[in-house]
């Protein structure tokens, strides 16, 4: 009777041990660098499917699973799920816009990552809402190695008026946060981001904060901006740029008690 014991205690062990190594076990889920809000972002703002697909009112969840490279972008990317050949194909140039960092310390990082995705045709459109905003004519071609650039013929602009179609944009949208106003702060939150060949912006950092949730609404600001890109030898290219948003309490609308639309810069 023991030995029966024991045998089923194995059994049981042995299928506990075979699920936390299973392929997505929570250990392999890959990192990316800037989180799940960037890769967001980047799926509102850089995926382009056809519309016959859409068209077809497809619905897909799906397993990505990958190796990384040392400086930790990923290659050998596999679908598991039901992927149109048009989305899996669109999903490995989206790919090369994430960088990962490597978390399993296995020899060459063997064991493949992995990524959920759940992508439909609804949820693509509401993507289009946000792309259709501000519908640039972009003529020349866009340079698709995706190289990242900090010098150009010509850097991005914003879409409208240029620098003071900016500060225009900032002082109409922005939220001064209700924390920074009660505690009296002030400051100029520093960003630097990616103009990218379609106009929207990626890879938001931080490289000088402001407390009281003023460096969240710089942030947010940029993300919802458009830009003409930059131009580089007759193509548009991606550009990192560095972005200054002012927080002045000169400006603060005094009854913002009563309504949370409060003006800064």
């Amino acid at each position: 009777m023991q030995k029966v014991v024991l045998f089923f205690l194995l059994l049981l062990f042995g299928f506990g041990l075979v699920a936390q190594n299973s392929a997505t076990s929570p250990e392999y889920e890959a990192k990316i660098i800037g989180g799940k809000a960037f890769m967001e972002q980047i799926l509102q703002t850089q995926l382009t499917l056809p519309k016959q697909l859409l068209n077809s009112g497809f619905k897909s969840e799906f397993f990505t699973f990958f190796d990384l490279d040392s400086s930790g972008k990923a290659h050998n990317i596999k679908f598991d799920g039901q992927v149109p050949i048009a989305l899996s194909k669109e999903m490995q140039r989206v790919f090369r816009f994430f960088t990962f960092k490597r978390t399993l310390d296995l020899p060459n990082e063997s064991r493949p990552y992995f990524l959920k995705f759940s992508i439909s045709a609804d949820k693509y459109k509401t993507y289009t809402k946000q792309k259709s905003k501000f519908n640039l004519k972009l003529s020349e071609p866009a340079d698709s190695s995706l190289t990242v650039y900090s010098r150009a013929d010509k850097s991005p602009e914003f879409y409208k008026n240029g620098d003071e179609g900016f500060n225009d944009y900032v002082l109409s949208e922005i939220d001064y946060p209700r924390l920074a106003i009660e505690k009296s702060i002030e400051g100029t939150v520093i960003l630097e981001c990616i103009v990218e060949t379609n106009g929207f912006v990626t890879g938001i950092e931080i490289k000088k904060g402001v407390n009281g949730g003023c460096s969240e609404e710089a942030m947010r600001l940029i993300q919802y901006s458009r830009w003409k890109p930059a131009k580089l030898n007759g193509q548009l290219v991606r550009y990192k740029m560095t972005v200054p948003i002012s927080f002045s309490l000169r400006n603060v609308n005094k009854s913002y008690e009563s309504s949370n639309s409060t003006l800064g810069q």
